[in-house]
């Protein structure tokens, strides 16, 4: 499996010198490789198999790999990087139990929306006027929490034990707490 024997006639090194069975010897020991590392009952070992080999002909391709007489370092440099890569994302996305019916995030049906409505207006209607002012500036008008302390005549450090103390005041109202 040597990867420069064609390199004098200005062929792709890896085609050319790389058969099927050359090939499938690597597809086997990457194969070997993935699953000791990422376990026998992982469902995408095929997948991180291909995707080493293609990594490794796309370098190949761009003339990237530096010594192409150990050729086998290189695959195995990227077999582990894939191989990372790979845990890393498994790490960030949760897995999806196929059980588990998905969420619809559609949008809510108009009589949900205004019951809900209905129901934060009559907790904040049992506010103090304070909280509810600033429980409504903040949340449902949307309005700087600057222009809010300004109209209230209230330093930052006011404005967020009052708006803590409020929130509180309304989960209990609300029933949350």
């Amino acid at each position: 499996m040597d990867l420069t024997k064609h390199s004098v006639t200005g062929q792709s090194r890896t085609e050319s010198a790389l058969t099927e069975p050359d090939i499938d010897r690597l597809r086997l020991k990457l194969r070997y490789k993935v699953l000791y590392h990422v376990g026998r009952g992982c469902a995408d070992v095929d997948d991180l198999v291909q995707e080493s080999l293609a990594r490794f002909f796309r370098a190949e391709q761009r003339q990237s790999i530096r010594n192409t007489e150990e050729f086998g370092a290189f695959l195995n440099g990227v077999c582990r990087n894939v191989i990372l890569e790979y845990r890393r994302r498994i790490r960030r996305e949760p897995a999806i139990d196929p059980d588990v019916p998905i969420p619809d995030t559609g949008v809510r049906p108009e009589a949900e929306i205004l019951e809900m409505r209905d129901a934060i207006d009559s907790g904040l209607k049992e506010l103090a006027e304070r909280d509810r002012g600033i429980l409504r500036a903040l949340y449902l008008e949307g309005r700087e929490k600057d222009d809010i302390c300004r109209d209230w005549g209230m330093s930052d450090a006011q404005f967020r034990v009052v708006l803590f103390r409020a929130k509180e005041r309304f989960r209990r109202v609300y029933g949350l707490k």
